[in-house]
């Protein structure tokens, strides 16, 4: 669905571009307009399970935080972008089930614990190369080198959301988790398909 809406949308922008005159202009426009489609679907989403279950909140957090370390450190990325959709609603929704439960049962040594592991999760098992997006060792190392910093601010404000809200600290740092968890999942589906 979303290639043919990216179809439409060249269709119409060729008229008003010359520069998408060109077949290989256009798929590579069709290919960026889908991938935004996607992301705005994802977000939409989002909002409406964070909206069901009431932590709106968690939503935005779980959008900040997932998005900006896993655009430096890569991980799974699924085949069709319907599975993309679904499994990012499936690690959101299992995030705030997780933090539901987690917040009756964790203390601030648990909390630092997860944290620290995910930490050596971001310093050690990432970025994940993506054959679709071909980089150098310099753009990896540059790409590692932010995704740690993101980590550091990451595990800094999901101290402070749980000194302040828990859940909140929690979310973030299970959503740091989950970001982690895709890593080796996202390395060995690279390998398969080399």
């Amino acid at each position: 669905m979303y290639n043919i809406i990216a179809w439409w949308i060249v269709k119409k922008l060729e008229n008003v571009n010359s520069e998408l005159d060109k077949k290989e202009s256009q798929e590579i426009c069709a290919y960026g307009i889908e991938i935004i489609l996607s992301t705005i679907v994802n977000y939409i989403l989002l909002l409406i399970i964070g909206i069901m279950f009431q932590s709106i909140i968690s939503a935005i957090i779980f959008g900040v935080v997932f998005t900006t370390i896993r655009h430096y450190i890569g991980g799974y990325h699924c085949t069709t972008y319907l599975r993309c959709n679904l499994t990012f609603c499936g690690i959101f929704i299992s995030v705030l089930l997780l933090g539901k439960i987690l917040l009756n049962h964790i203390n601030i040594s648990t909390f630092i614990l997860i944290l620290l592991w995910t930490g050596l999760g971001v310093w050690y098992l990432g970025p994940v190369e993506n054959k679709y997006k071909l980089v150098t060792k310099k753009q990896l190392h540059h790409c590692h080198m932010i995704a740690k910093c993101i980590y550091i601010v990451d595990g800094a404000i999901s101290i402070i959301f749980y000194l302040w809200k828990p859940y909140y600290g929690i979310i973030t740092v299970l959503t740091l988790l989950s970001v982690v968890v895709l890593l080796p999942i996202g390395t060995i589906a690279e390998r398969r398909y080399k």
